[in-house]
């Protein structure tokens, strides 16, 4: 496989992540918003680094029920992205079957969490910031499409 140029691959990563998030919010029921996405492509494969805001409800600001439920909304999304790969064609696929031990091209980061006190009652006001760096390498081509 040709290496990608950075057009080409920034073209077919924003695509790709859309499609992602589309999952993401059909899996989980839970609609986020990707932003701050760096392509960087490579001699033997490309990465993408992306931000992705989730927004969530809090019934209660207290520290206990807030981390309450921040943590399980953080479950749901890791445990969603840890399922995602990135192939040598620059598409995201979700491998339902992954376990936690498998080869993993994807590094996930916890950025930030933030509350709105003013009208806190209304729903989702509340939202958490991960970063996800996903890895392709052009070498794998033959393992997904061979």
């Amino acid at each position: 496989m040709e290496p990608y140029s950075i057009e080409e691959f920034t073209q077919k990563i924003k695509k790709s992540i859309q499609v992602l998030l589309f999952l993401f919010e059909a899996k989980t029921g839970i609609k986020s918003k990707a932003s701050n996405i760096q392509p960087h492509v490579g001699d033997k494969g490309a990465e993408v680094y992306f931000e992705l805001e989730v927004p969530f409800e809090t019934l209660d600001p207290d520290i206990g029920s807030f981390t309450f439920t921040l943590n399980k909304v953080d479950d749901v999304t890791v445990g969603f992205f840890n399922k995602v790969v990135l192939t040598p064609k620059a598409d995201f696929i979700y491998a339902k079957n992954k376990q936690p031990g498998d080869h993993d091209d994807m590094v996930g980061l916890f950025v930030g969490v933030s509350y709105d006190w003013s009208g806190h009652e209304g729903q989702n006001n509340s939202k958490m910031i991960l970063a996800f760096e996903y890895y392709l390498y052009y070498d794998e081509y033959d393992q997904y499409y061979g």
